[in-house]
Order: C-alpha cells, then structure tokens, then sequence
C-alpha cells in the first residue's frame, strides 16, 4: 500500500520574542522622531529589516503596534530607589531623569495628541508611560510618612507624585533642554519638599 508522506509544516508566523522587542524599538524611536501621526507601518518595516505582511499579522493596525510598543518600553527606573531619605531619594530621581536624556518627555509628547479619542492608545499611554512612574512615587512618599520625614496628614500628599512627575517631563516642553538634574533638585528642595513640610531624620 502506498502512503503519502506527511507534509512539512508551514513555517510558523511568529515572532520570538527578541524579534518582537527589536520590532518594538524602532517603533518607539519612530515616535520620538516623527510622532504618532505621521509614523507608518512603511517607516517600521523599513526600519526594523521586516515585511509590513509581518507586522501586521502580529498588530492589525498602527495603534495597537505603537500601544505594544509603550508597554514594553523602559521606564525611568525610580520604582528601585531607596537611599533612606526622601530629600536623597528625590536627588536620586533628578540623576535618573537627567541619565534619560529626555526619552521618556519625547515619547510622552510623540502620543498626546493622538491618545483624544483613541482608547487603546490612551490606556497604554497611562498604564505604562504615567502610572507606573506615579505609582513608584507613592512608594517613596509612602517611605518617608512611615519614617517620620512627612505627616501622614499632610494635605499635599495627595499632589506630590503628579507635581514630582510633571517636573521629571516638562522640563524640555518649557526650556527646549534636555533635563537638568541641579535644576530639578533644586525644584525638589525648594518647591516639592518644603510643600510637604518636609523633617528629616
């Protein structure tokens, strides 16, 4: 009896996972460079060396691509600082902005236009690029009310992790510099710190 050979599997569509994180990189450096509105598909396939049929078997269209893309992101790393202070861990958060060279501020401005009556890109937007940064605050305000340094009553409490943010992404909308770590310790010290009434221990 005569068989047919098994026939060779079609090769897989999908992406590993370095492939996918190098795809997700161009797409950030894009919108940094052009923003969301004028960035394509064309521009990514380009600049990642992969065809558009790929990338759009993966995310159907650009604003899933670019959401992908703010979740895998890397965020200022202010959700590792603890120097014991808050005055230190604010000085640290100022080194660690200054080090983004403004990345972060630029992919923020690339989207803020484009999130208005975009859902998907919107949620990304906060979930990623702002909560995450927000909710590493709360922790260090957090450390410093259980060491004394802040009243748990404090009324600005409320305002430190969107004021401190603020700081850390306007700087190069209002100066047109890149973020200077003397001038937000500055702002810290003379600003955010004495609203808290700010005692250290």
């Amino acid at each position: 009896m005569r068989t047919t050979p098994a026939s060779s599997p079609p090769p897989s569509s999908r992406l590993s996972e370095e492939r996918r994180r190098a795809i997700l990189a161009v797409v950030r450096e894009l919108l940094e460079d052009v923003g969301f509105e004028a960035l394509t598909m064309d521009m990514v396939s380009a600049g990642a060396r992969t065809s558009k049929a790929t990338l759009y078997r993966r995310w159907p269209h650009k604003t899933l691509l670019v959401a992908a893309a703010l979740e895998q992101g890397e965020r200022l790393r202010i959700d590792a600082v603890d120097t014991g202070s808050l005055a230190g861990d604010l000085d640290e958060v100022a080194a660690i902005t200054e080090e983004d060279g403004g990345r972060s501020a630029r992919l923020l401005s690339s989207v803020t236009h484009a999130v208005r009556g975009n859902s998907h890109l919107a949620e990304a937007l906060r979930g990623h690029v702002v909560e995450g940064h927000l909710e590493a605050l709360r922790l260090l305000l957090c450390r410093a009310v259980e060491r004394g340094e802040v009243s748990r009553n404090c009324p600005a409490l409320a305002y430190f992790p969107h004021t401190v943010l603020g700081a850390m992404l306007s700087q190069r909308a209002l100066t047109g510099a890149d973020p200077d770590a003397a001038c937000l310790r500055a702002y810290f010290a003379c600003v955010v710190l004495p609203s808290l009434d700010y005692r250290p221990r």
